[in-house]
């Protein structure tokens, strides 16, 4: 009995000094939110330009921050009017979310860096990136 007390004892201990944790569950809602800005004139350095359309989707949150080795759960909501994709290339993920739809999409975060988010159904401009933060 004295001697699992010891080993119980130093292998708990050897966890902390080594640092070794058991990996986390991570859950995190993104919301893609579309924002349309109609612009009726603008005079810029001399210049008038009429009937600016601006359209941008941002996810909100943009960052998401996890340790390496969690299981991460995102739930996707897609409040754009329009389909829109949520893509973490380094990881495999390809999805693509409908208008009004929600999806889980769920991994293990197995590699560390900071990884972009991006929709692969339209230009680099309208969507706006966000980024999966992997730490140590």
């Amino acid at each position: 009995m004295k001697v699992t007390k010891i080993m119980l004892l130093g292998a708990a201990l050897g966890m902390l000094v080594t640092g070794v944790t058991h990996a986390a569950e991570q859950n995190f809602k993104v919301v893609m939110n579309a924002y349309d800005t109609s612009i009726p004139e603008l005079k810029v350095e001399g210049v008038t330009v009429n009937n600016i359309r601006a359209f941008n989707v941002l996810n909100e949150p943009e960052a998401l921050v996890v340790r390496k080795g969690d299981s991460v759960k995102v739930t996707v909501e897609n409040k754009s009017p329009i389909s829109e994709g949520f893509t973490i290339d380094e990881y495999g993920i390809k999805e693509t979310i409908k208008a009004g739809e929600t999806k889980v999409i769920s991994f293990v975060a197995d590699k560390v860096g900071a990884f972009t988010i991006w929709c692969q159904l339209h230009p680099k401009n309208i969507h706006l990136p966000g980024s999966l933060n992997v730490i140590e």
